[in-house]
């Protein structure tokens, strides 16, 4: 029940303020001076260097952990001449930008697997120590400097009229090669505050988790026990929920699982000759507090309490003579004896349901903190999507994530998101910089092939959607993605664009030349449904083609284009409508959620929005 819970949690993946996270400067105030007072070149010194040598050390290890494990490990090396790239990572002041050059041509060579983001940690980091070192020791770095600088403030100052992710294209990259050759921190930091903005936020509201959770307690069980040396024997009915509270916090997510019930007992206990009836009436309770971070899902010890009152129902003697006295000497002494018998029951009945939470609970908390280390963290950082900030917080009524995914020569949003609307229990807001951003870490030069797309799909227990198999006249195909935006959202008001970059595409024995492909889709809503309409056919031409120019298609090209339109155009239909969102396991009696909100702003937001059905 928690694990799902959790999952929950990470995929749907405040009382932090938006205002607070998003308060830095905003890409508006850059109008009058785009960048500010520029300050003069000055060649990095030896700490830049020996700090760009250990970075690149420190960038090594994961590779190096992937490389003794992997079976082609020793080739892998010999290509990518290790021995090189260690001497580099301990040269310290010394470094070589000759070897860093020939380096890093092999790292951003058209090879598979490179993409993977231990190779592409490695690049970065070989990038980084290529830039400072050019910078401390070339005399056209000044040069170079000056005309970045220019770039820049003409990129900013387009971007304050515009507003729009397209018209900051470019920004990324100039602001890491300023700030790996120790150049305008300020500017760079400056910049960095209005288009770092957090681009994922997610909320879920307690209604929605609740009804996973939310359960009537209701059970009889026997009562044997001894107290103050007599047997007592009868039955008790339990009667109460469990239940989950959101407890709000602005430093993590805290969520409490509660329990509160209601306890009759009715006993008999017989000493001698004396038989008590009585009934017994505790209050119980119990709550254990679940808390969610960047780094760990984890939970406090159970807290319980008990309040036991008793009154006796029937005395009961079994002796033939003196009847009424011992009748009057059992009542004085029951009456002597309640207030400790009820502190005994009271202390049992907390223990007792202290264990029996924490039973209950602890399996259920120790797979979510496992699932949400193996599910969520570290596939994300297998893939290089763990994003750079992360942060989880709760309000009585609602869960919150924001998140921001930007690599060093990335931007992320650079306006605060949508608002929620107001009937949405499950929500997501996110930048087209995150959808961006990580697909170009996962799939720049990556080369993927129909037979991968079935494998993985079969590891899932899916099937090839029909859209994407190949007809019995086609043979199997691939494609090799462009390294710079290889797949690109782009929205604006009510419309979304998706581009495929392919360097490279073949079609059997057959190879194929580089390849956009294009389709948008506009958002229609009306009283019931959202649908999604395609806005014209699916474009496919290569990278700068102008339809109706000068400029003609090669037969080659042709018939790339012939065979994408017929795929792609199955692919991406005319007409799209939305489902209601099923949910998994014990949340499903809360689904299907219908979409009550799906909102796409030309400053590259989308807000999607469930409802309760």
């Amino acid at each position: 029940m928690l694990r799902h819970v959790a999952l929950v949690f990470v995929i749907s993946f405040s009382s932090v303020s938006i205002l607070g996270i998003c308060g830095a400067a905003d890409i508006a105030d850059f109008g009058k001076q785009p960048i500010g007072k520029v300050p003069p070149f000055k060649k990095p010194n030896e700490n830049a260097l020996l700090e760009a040598s250990t970075d690149l050390s420190e960038s090594l290890r994961p590779l190096n952990k992937l490389l003794s494990r992997s079976a082609s490990g020793v080739d892998w090396r010999s290509y990518l001449d290790w021995s090189a790239l260690e001497t580099q990572a301990r040269a310290g002041k010394k470094l070589d930008v000759s070897v860093l050059l020939k380096l890093y041509r092999r790292f951003n060579a058209d090879e598979n697997g490179l993409e993977m983001y231990q190779f592409v940690t490695v690049r970065r980091a070989l990038a980084a120590a290529i830039e400072v070192t050019v910078a401390a020791n070339n005399d056209q770095a000044s040069e170079t400097y000056t005309k970045r600088i220019k770039k820049l403030n003409g990129l900013i100052k387009n971007a304050t009229k515009e507003k729009t992710p397209k018209s900051l294209d470019g920004v990324g990259p100039l602001l890491a090669r300023l700030l790996e050759s120790r150049q305008a921190s300020e500017i760079v930091t400056r910049i960095r505050s209005a288009v770092d903005r957090p681009n994922l936020f997610m909320s879920v509201d307690e209604s929605l988790l609740s009804s996973a959770v939310n359960r009537v307690v209701d059970r009889v069980s026997p009562v044997n026990e001894v107290v103050l040396g007599t047997p007592v024997r009868g039955s008790g009915h339990t009667s109460g929920m469990v239940f989950l509270d959101f407890i709000p916090s602005s430093r993590q997510a805290v969520t409490q699982l509660s329990f509160q019930a209601t306890n009759l007992a009715n006993t008999r206990s017989t000493k001698g000759p004396v038989t008590v009836c009585s009934e017994g009436v505790t209050e119980l309770s119990a709550r254990k507090r679940i808390y969610i971070n960047d780094e760990r899902l984890w939970a406090d010890q159970t807290v319980a309490m008990a309040s036991t009152k008793t009154r006796m129902t029937g005395l009961g003697i079994k002796s033939r003579f003196g009847k009424n006295f011992i009748r009057r000497i059992a009542t004085k002494k029951v009456s002597e004896l309640k207030p400790k018998i009820e502190a005994i029951s009271q202390r049992r009945a907390q223990e007792r349901v202290r264990q029996e939470f924490e039973a209950e609970t602890a399996n259920a908390i120790s797979e979510a903190s496992r699932d949400y280390e193996q599910k969520f963290r570290q596939p994300l950082k297998v893939r290089g999507w763990y994003p750079e900030l992360l942060r989880m917080s709760t309000t009585n009524d609602k869960l919150t994530v924001i998140g921001r995914k930007a690599l060093r020569d990335q931007i992320a949003a650079f306006t605060n998101p949508p608002e929620v609307d107001s009937n949405a229990v499950l929500s997501v807001r996110v930048h087209e910089t995150l959808v961006n951003n990580a697909s170009e870490i996962t799939l720049a030069g990556r080369t993927i092939t129909q037979e991968f797309v079935e494998e993985q799909l079969k590891e899932r227990d899916g099937e090839l959607p029909e859209s994407l198999t190949s007809d019995p006249d086609q043979p199997p195909w691939s494609i090799t993605f462009a390294k710079r935006k290889p797949v690109e959202i782009n929205a604006t008001n009510g419309r979304i664009k998706l581009t495929v970059r392919g360097s490279r595409y073949t079609s059997g024995d057959r190879e194929f030349p580089a390849m956009d492909i294009s389709v948008a889709y506009r958002i229609e809503k009306d009283a019931n449904t959202i649908r999604l309409v395609r806005d014209g056919e699916v474009q496919i031409y290569p990278p700068g083609f102008i339809p109706g120019g000068d400029k003609k298609l090669s037969v080659s090209e042709t018939s790339l284009r012939r065979i994408l339109q017929k795929r792609f155009g199955r692919v991406f239909k005319e007409n799209v409508t939305v489902d209601p969102l099923e949910l998994p396991d014990q949340l499903a009696a809360a689904g299907p959620l219908p979409m009550e909100q799906l909102e796409a702003r030309k400053d590259g937001w989308m807000a999607i929005g469930w409802r309760k059905k």
